[in-house]
């Protein structure tokens, strides 16, 4: 039902993209706006360079979070694989290879281990966007409203799984727990989750800084309420690096700032692009340092999926 559920939002928000395409593209206005992008090279630089910054503040909290147990080039290098793969894949199987890496590389963590933590930050990274979200809701006076059936589902999906859990892997349940105290106690957990609010906030650096660039007009409080919104979208990813799920989230976000649905849909094209961009270099640059085969891939993924069902 879980699964089923997704992929009719999923589909719902491809046709929304498709709809949006059909009636916002412009290929002399999104031209231009390329090319607007290219004549500030230097700005372009640095947004570019705040965005990789924001991995390598996830890439802090990880390792702070595995307690000594795994080096800070590792977590970077396991960040990474999972972004280029993310950008390559139609599904989010990213954080496989992302947790086999680690316990792959470093003799003192082991696989449980290593997936647990993947798991517990990207509850960490949701938890941060709703975060955001609700903050810019209150300080940005956005006129919106979550719908109530929405936040129902949620709420009863999650309370199911978590019953399902402690029900059937009691052990295990609270194996991770114990995991989980340890990780979090202290100043350790607050640098963890300082770490992972800074790099959403650097995040949505390429979202100002393109506006910028375009000569629009976007708070960075605003851009990164907006970047907020549309990561947290990206649970329902159906396309590499979630084509058509970005796009559509952006523009539904920059329309409650007075964007224009054109100006908007250019916008979420020109900034996904340039993620694109970053994820295929330092790809490139992690299969250089560290390559993994594509079979070696295939098989953790095949193992690890296997196993969680």
């Amino acid at each position: 039902m879980k699964y089923s559920f997704k992929t009719v939002l999923s589909i719902l928000t491809l046709a929304g993209f498709a709809f949006l395409t059909i009636h916002s593209f412009d290929a002399n206005y999104l031209g231009n706006s390329i090319k607007k992008i290219f004549q500030h090279p230097v700005l372009l630089a640095a947004v570019l360079m705040v965005y990789f910054l924001s991995f390598c503040l996830k890439a802090a909290a990880w390792k702070l979070y595995l307690n000594g147990k795994a080096h800070f080039s590792t977590c970077l290098i396991g960040i990474l694989y999972s972004l280029l793969i993310n950008h390559l894949l139609p599904i989010k199987v990213g954080d496989l290879v992302r947790a086999k890496i680690a316990s792959t590389r470093e003799p003192m963590l082991k696989d449980d281990e290593a997936f647990h933590s993947v798991v517990v930050l990207r509850l960490l990274d949701m938890f941060c966007l709703v975060g955001i979200a609700m903050i810019g809701l209150w300080a940005l006076k956005v006129q919106f409203r979550f719908p109530l059936w929405l936040l129902m589902i949620s709420s009863f999906i999650s309370l199911l799984v978590l019953f399902t859990v402690h029900h059937y892997a009691p052990i295990f349940l609270n194996k991770h727990i114990q995991l989980f105290k340890k990780a979090f106690s202290g100043k350790k957990g607050l640098f963890i989750i300082a770490c992972t609010f800074l790099s959403w906030l650097l995040e949505a650096g390429i979202l100002y800084g393109t506006v910028m660039m375009l000569q629009g007009d976007l708070s960075f409080l605003a851009s990164v309420f907006a970047n907020s919104v549309t990561i947290a979208g990206q649970v329902l990813q159906i396309t590499p690096g979630g084509i058509g799920n970005y796009e559509s989230f952006l523009v539904f976000a920059l329309t409650l700032f007075g964007f224009p649905v054109k100006e908007g849909y250019t916008i979420a094209v020109v900034t996904h692009a340039l993620k694109f961009v970053v994820s295929y270099i330092a790809g490139a640059v992690v299969l250089l340092l560290y390559p993994i085969s594509f079979n070696t891939m295939k098989e953790w993924i095949k193992v690890r999926r296997v196993r969680e069902k």
